[in-house]
């Protein structure tokens, strides 16, 4: 174990020594110039839009600062009836419509103290004044995680006070239900997006090179392409497999291919998917019925639900995957019967339906328009490096 590898690479944390500033599209700005642009104009609400685990929480921090930033979840809102007594709980504040602040004022001969004491109307003023006055942000992650309603409602609350002056960034997934926001009609104009492209093969690679500088060691150019090229457009997981390389639990003479494969496997050990595979390999209950097994190309026998999660699994890794695509790789896998495309169609519904019924450790991939979204890379990571 070379401990020096977890002061470089950062998968949970923010990566003082590997981050990487990317261009934004086909634009000659960054996505850090278009974030500081957004947060300077008044009125607006900066809606950032982007796969799961490429960045959008760490790019906040770079451009706000840890100290200046709140971050939220629509996880949080779940519990809370109110949204600013959730949000002023979340910054320490007394939730009084009356609050009381001391001021000290020094002098060579005397220390004296005033107290001035605010009346508010209710929560939200409370929230707004803190934050306008402290030059807070609140960032609110994950915002597809909240229900429908509870989106709406927020996206309500947060058109009110956008004009005067409280600064929002609302994250969210480009293939959930982002009508509260996007389509809101009351939010029209209103909206700065942001769209996150996924991480080119290159940026990734940075990370790894800017790391591996950092420790002194040379690394074959197609070695970092593996690890790129495994990282599923993460740099999450980009600095997770740079990362356990180092925290293997022997010498590591030489990085090989055998090394990163080995890194791959351990980055898994400690995921929580083991449940989330073994739910939606049950599938549906089957009332007593045993389920028809197929014989694949490598020997074993396995139903049509464990079928699709291994055809999602497969060469090469996509975080999108046409229907059309799917059943190739289905029919690859199945060694001399054919799987009907309704078969796969019906196996897909209702592992959505599955999905939709759990929490959201569950949701990792959605079926929408004949395709499916990889909502976690980190899962189709897990299946692809963990037996199931």
């Amino acid at each position: 174990m070379d401990r020096r590898y977890a002061k470089i690479f950062k998968p949970g944390a923010y990566p003082d020594l590997t981050y990487v500033t990317r261009m934004s599209g086909e634009t000659k700005y960054t996505y850090e110039d278009r974030l500081k642009q957004s947060l300077s104009i008044d009125g607006y609400l900066t809606y950032i839009v982007g796969p799961s685990k490429t960045g959008k929480t760490v790019l906040c921090e770079n451009v706000i600062g840890k100290e200046k930033m709140v971050p939220m979840s629509g996880n949080d809102f779940a519990k809370e009836n109110d949204f600013w007594t959730a949000v002023g709980k979340k910054v320490g504040l007394s939730m009084n419509a009356e609050v009381s602040r001391r001021n000290a004022n020094f002098s060579e001969s005397e220390e004296r103290s005033t107290e001035v004491r605010k009346n508010y109307l209710g929560n939200k003023d409370i929230v707004i004044d803190h934050f306008t006055e402290s030059g807070k942000v609140l960032v609110l992650d994950d915002f597809h995680y909240a229900s429908d309603k509870i989106q709406y409602d927020i996206a309500c609350q947060l058109k009110e006070v956008i004009r005067l002056g409280f600064k929002a960034i609302v994250i969210s997934l480009p293939y959930r239900s982002d009508d509260a926001i996007r389509l809101n009609p009351d939010l029209t104009g209103r909206i700065s997006i942001i769209e996150i492209e996924p991480w080119k093969q290159r940026e990734l690679e940075e990370i790894a090179r800017k790391g591996f500088y950092e420790l002194g060691i040379e690394l074959e150019a197609r070695l970092i392409e593996r690890m790129a090229l495994e990282s599923i457009n993460s740099p999450q997981l980009m600095q997770s497999i740079c990362l356990n390389i180092g925290l293997l639990p022997f010498d590591v003479e030489k990085i090989t291919d055998e090394v990163i494969m080995e890194s791959c496997r351990f980055t898994c050990n400690n995921f929580p998917y083991s449940d989330v595979v073994r739910v939606l390999k049950s599938g549906p209950p089957t009332r007593g019925q045993k389920r028809l097994t197929y014989e694949l190309q490598d020997g074993s026998r396995r139903d049509i639900y464990s079928i699709i999660l291994k055809a999602i699994a497969d060469n090469p890794p996509r975080v999108e995957i046409s229907f059309e695509h799917i059943s190739k790789r289905v029919q690859k896998n199945v060694k001399n019967e054919k799987i009907t495309a309704k078969k796969i169609r019906d196996t897909l519904k209702n592992l959505q339906k599955i999905m939709d019924e759990q929490i959201p450790l569950y949701q990792v991939f959605e079926w929408k328009d004949d395709m499916i979204h990889i909502l976690d890379s980190l899962f189709l990571f897990y299946i692809r490096w963990m037996p199931f």
